[in-house]
């Protein structure tokens, strides 16, 4: 956050993240549709971006908005049909792995780390989520290692440590905020700069070059933040039972 935000009350700060990796998993989990392009080019989004902007302030993530915001100027006037279109198909290209010169690898963490898809890899994030008290629903058939859905288990993580601290529950909220930091670095952090780099490089669209570029500063930031609301808080001692601190994934579809 900028330097006179630093010293912000944790559940602001695990509010305004919580909002950003729910904006992000909604855009990597979530099929294109009329919904998201409406929301998109709502009037009301380049003032959205503009708080998100002023809050998570780096080199990458103001690139990254002012990309989706050139995206915005230069198809305000196409038809949303036409939009859409374009938005699908750019999508498929960089998330599909379809092939190597059209596309990046898939966004899966064991395609990254262990150029195979479903690999031990996969395995060590489920368990991960399994401690945790996590499931994937059944019906979802992704791997549990796939961007989208490391994103969403941020996004959880967030809003359990914001309901922890709503409840006056702080070393519950530190407890959460460390699994949030164990997960960045060993696994998040680890894999998706190399894909997001690929991403940015190989999109035709400057609304995904831009996602790229945001969400991959925003990472890097935000491990940054959170050893900075550890730092703060170093006094309090883990109360929770870190195999199971009460959360559920919720996958969108």
């Amino acid at each position: 956050m900028r330097n006179a935000d630093k010293k912000e009350k944790p559940l602001a700060v695990a509010q305004a993240r919580r909002s950003v990796y729910e904006m992000l998993s909604a855009y990597y989990l979530e099929l294109p549709d009329q919904r998201m392009v409406n929301s998109i080019f709502d009037p009301d989004f380049d003032r959205r971006l503009s708080v998100v902007a002023s809050v998570f302030e780096t080199g990458e993530t103001q690139e990254g908005l002012r990309l989706i915001s050139n995206f915005i100027s230069s198809f305000k006037h196409e038809s949303q049909e036409e939009i859409l279109r374009r938005i699908a198909i750019d999508r498929t290209r960089l998330f599909r792995g379809i092939s190597e010169k059209y596309s990046p690898p898939p966004p899966y963490e064991s395609c990254y780390r262990e150029q195979r898809l479903r690999g031990e890899t996969s395995a060590e994030v489920c368990r991960f989520y399994s401690r945790l008290g996590v499931t994937l629903p059944e019906a979802w058939r992704e791997s549990p290692d796939y961007l989208g859905i490391e994103i969403d288990f941020m996004r959880l993580l967030c809003q359990s440590e914001e309901e922890a601290w709503l409840n006056k529950q702080p070393e519950k909220a530190l407890e959460l905020l460390r699994a949030s930091m164990d997960f960045l670095k060993d696994h998040l952090l680890k894999w998706a700069p190399s894909f997001l780099d690929k991403m940015y490089e190989m999109a035709d669209l400057d609304f995904y070059r831009g996602l790229a570029k945001f969400t991959s500063g925003f990472l890097k930031y935000d491990g940054h933040l959170i050893g900075e609301q550890l730092e703060e808080h170093a006094t309090l001692q883990p109360v929770i039972n870190r195999t199971n601190p009460g959360v559920d994934l919720i996958v969108k579809s």
